[in-house]
């Protein structure tokens, strides 16, 4: 039995980690390319379908290709549709000729079972206890992660879809172009959440679980708004459902709290030049803004003290 897993950004290491520690014979993929994109978009043969199915299948067949004979997908276990793609990517790989099973990973309190299921040979307790050891090594990857900074550069918050967000070779390595142009990055996206998540404020605006990570977006562009960030950038997949819903109540969020929100959808044909120059402009902004209100503020400062002193 050997085991694939499509390669998922700062979290591939942990889950070799994991394999290791089942001692699975564990295939991982490296980071996704514009070929094994293509590869993966070609056997789907659905435009429709969002870049994330299109970028693990990807993974997938070259894990195949290597000799996996069982793979594991990872599943939204909510209303986004992302919970029946291990489903037709077993059926695209099947088509193609190779004789594996993909088995779906919920994340969530199901996680330790799902694992196990992969392979019953492994005792239930040593699952639960790798899943322990899995979640503290998350945590501290995180936490060296996307934080912000306390100082007075740019600050932008991050929500929208979580395997756009986290995994570069989907988002062109959006988060690091913000860094290079010198704004502070802020993503409460992380598989950490998801393992125990609450959906807080988002009910206000939208009385209903819409599935995916569209609860999160609403809740945290209101995060940001009240924490006073400069500006919010909300990232997804196309055609993506849970995020197109929720994208109107952003923007009425972004009215109403005086927080600009720009939207980036990503597909196969996202140009790299394109990205960078709305970042760029957007960046560009949000630091003019910034230092716009800096120095309405140092004035009306010195206007109170006038009259103080008066």
């Amino acid at each position: 039995m050997k085991v694939g897993c499509p390669y998922f950004g700062i979290y591939t290491p942990l889950i070799k980690e994991l394999g290791d520690y089942l001692n699975w014979d564990l295939i991982l993929s490296p980071p996704p390319t514009e070929k094994s994109i293509d590869r993966g978009t070609a056997a789907l043969a659905a435009e429709l379908i969002c870049l994330p199915a299109k970028v693990t299948l990807g993974s997938m067949i070259e894990a195949c290709e290597n000799g996996a004979t069982d793979l594991i997908m990872f599943d939204s276990c909510g209303l986004c549709r992302q919970k029946t793609y291990w489903i037709l990517q077993q059926r695209a790989l099947r088509k193609k000729g190779y004789d594996v099973t993909v088995h779906p990973i919920r994340l969530g309190l199901g996680t330790p079972r799902d694992i196990w299921a992969v392979d019953p040979t492994v005792p239930i307790w040593r699952v639960g206890w790798a899943f322990i050891k899995l979640i503290r090594h998350i945590f501290r990857q995180e936490r060296k992660e996307i934080t912000p900074q306390d100082d007075n550069r740019v600050k932008i918050g991050i929500v929208g879809e979580i395997y756009t967000i986290l995994e570069p070779a989907v988002n062109r390595d959006t988060i690091k172009k913000i860094q290079k142009m010198g704004a502070s990055v802020h993503n409460f996206i992380n598989l950490t959440y998801f393992i125990s998540k609450k959906f807080g404020l988002s009910h206000r605006y939208f009385p209903k679980d819409i599935g995916g990570h569209g609860n999160e977006s609403i809740t945290f562009t209101l995060y940001y708004a009240m924490k006073k960030f400069d500006g919010v950038i909300h990232i997804l997949p196309f055609p993506c459902m849970p995020e197109a819903t929720v994208a109107p109540i952003l923007d009425d969020i972004s009215r109403e709290y005086s927080i600009p929100v720009m939207r980036l959808i990503f597909d196969t044909h996202t140009a790299e030049a394109g990205l960078f120059t709305r970042l760029e402009a957007f960046i560009d902004i949000l630091d003019r803004k910034k230092k716009q209100k800096s120095s309405m503020d140092r004035n009306m400062e010195r206007n109170d003290r006038r009259v103080v002193i008066t």
